[in-house]
């Protein structure tokens, strides 16, 4: 597979600009376009709490380094988040001091803290190189964690995951009750309850995931510990993914039709077109 040129890398930033809109517009969006080899310091203005480009002195830098983007903190004492703005609940911190870390995320939201709140910035980098469909993988898919999408506690499974699925890695896992009326509407749970949604429960962890050693070690292993450790599971190893929300009826009850692949550990697929971010 050929390498990227240097001017095929292209990075971009875009961060709120305006601070205040009094003409019901929403507030217009700064945009930066990195090439490789390209860095971009920055600042936060103590004065607006904006995003500050090409500012220096900075608190932080962003680089462009072969086909990879890095991220600097020069702070003492703040430490930035990056989000995967594809969900799965991904997240990194860049500690205080930290030179040059490599942010992994093909779309994230850089989280900066100030004084008067936290700056967002959206970050596109580049495409990850992938083996194409004529090379082979030299370690043959796992079937270790294989799951059955069509079977009950694969919905319930994906219920659990469900929020953090849309993008917020501080979603709330949803209780038992709350999975019952969310799945309910379906033919195939119109009879569920409590004690039917925690014997699936208990089944993932028990039988079909290693995690009940994760969920023992908090709170005396109690079924929300549980749930918690089966969402941070199946996120973490790609065995639940946005495509699978097919699985769970829509907004009006009805099931969506979309094929569904299996849960394997497979590479997550893109699922957010870069110009919805870019308007």
């Amino acid at each position: 597979m050929p390498a990227k040129k240097k001017s095929d890398v292209e990075v971009i930033i875009t961060w709120r600009g305006n601070a205040h809109d009094f003409n019901g517009v929403s507030p217009e969006r700064g945009r930066s376009n990195l090439k490789g080899g390209d860095r971009l310091e920055f600042a936060i203005s103590s004065r607006t709490g904006l995003f500050q480009p090409k500012a220096v002195p900075g608190i932080g830098a962003f680089e462009v380094s072969g086909n990879h983007l890095l991220l600097s903190n020069f702070t003492t004492c703040s430490t930035f988040a990056v989000e995967n703005l594809e969900g799965g609940a991904e997240l990194i911190k860049v500690r205080p001091r930290r030179l040059d870390m490599v942010i992994p995320f093909e779309m994230s939201r850089v989280l900066i803290p100030s004084d008067l709140g936290i700056v967002e910035l959206d970050v596109f980098s580049p495409p990850p190189v992938v083996l194409g469909p004529e090379q082979d993988a030299r370690v043959a898919e796992s079937d270790m964690f294989k799951l059955d999408t069509a079977s009950k506690y694969f919905a319930v499974l994906v219920a659990l995951c469900e929020p953090r699925l849309h993008g917020s890695s501080m979603a709330a896992v949803p209780s038992v009750q709350e999975v019952v009326e969310r799945l309910r509407t379906t033919e195939q749970f119109k009879d569920a309850n409590r004690s039917s949604i925690n014997y699936h429960i208990e089944y993932l962890t028990d039988q079909k995931l290693p995690v009940s050693h994760w969920a023992k070690y908090v709170d005396g292993g109690r079924m929300h510990a549980k749930r918690e450790a089966l969402v941070a599971f199946a996120l973490r190893f790609d065995l639940v993914r946005e495509e699978h929300l097919a699985v769970l009826p829509d907004l009006y009850g009805r099931k969506r039709t979309a094929e569904v692949a299996p849960a394997t550990l497979r590479p997550l697929p893109r699922r957010i077109s870069r110009a919805a971010f870019l308007v």
